[in-house]
């Protein structure tokens, strides 16, 4: 049995080294696989550099292994593909454990514990994607409400522009802030680490 920790995040900005060390406190042996730093959930498992060698049916993981995440938003926020992909490694025979919440999923041969197995996966894929669309959204409704308040432009006045992986996070900040949304809310529906928000709120003089 091989244990495998596969770690994600979605931009640049954020550290990937506090997944590592929660990872290495109740997995102390195992291999650890981060993927390139700043990709993003809706990226086709097929697609990752290191998730694609994990999945792959000749020369990735085995009966028996052990795929450890962060939580299974990690394989991805694409409802149908996150699916696909976990049920495929657990039909496998692979066995899935999360840090967050300690879940374990794996197929029995029990026709209703995998169902119920089943029902749970379609759920939690489901919510993370649902949750991605409400990040979207909340941050539009914030870049309205800026747009009215006829703060917009002077909210951008002197910064530089963003570039590469976080080009228009500051924005996104910014909408999500204006929105009513706390620093640690925004940090969650941004995907983006908490000191960052707070600098940009800083910089900004956002009370």
């Amino acid at each position: 049995m091989t244990e495998i920790a596969y770690l994600r995040v979605s931009t640049k900005d954020q550290q990937i080294v506090s997944q590592e060390v929660d990872i290495r406190k109740q997995f102390p042996n195992a291999q650890i696989m981060p993927e390139e730093h700043g990709t993003s959930g809706t990226v086709p498992a097929a697609e990752r550099v290191v998730l694609s060698r994990l999945i792959d049916p000749i020369l990735g993981l085995r009966k028996g292994d052990v795929l450890i995440v962060w939580w299974v938003d990690r394989i991805g926020r694409d409802y149908e593909d996150a699916e696909r992909v976990i049920r495929e490694l657990l039909i496998r025979g692979v066995i899935i454990k999360t840090l967050n919440q300690s879940r374990t999923f794996a197929y029995t041969g029990d026709t209703m514990t995998d169902m119920i197995t089943n029902i749970q996966i379609t759920m939690i894929t489901a919510m993370a994607a649902a949750e991605r669309e409400t990040r979207l959204a909340s941050a539009e409704a914030g870049r309205r409400a800026l747009r009215e308040s006829g703060n917009w432009g002077e909210a951008f006045q002197g910064r530089r522009p963003n570039s590469g992986k976080m080009k228009g996070k500051h924005e996104q900040i910014l909408t999500l802030l204006s929105a009513g949304h706390s620093i640690r809310k925004t940090s969650v529906l941004a995907d983006i680490s908490i000191s960052t928000v707070q600098r940009v709120k800083k910089n900004h003089n956002l009370t």
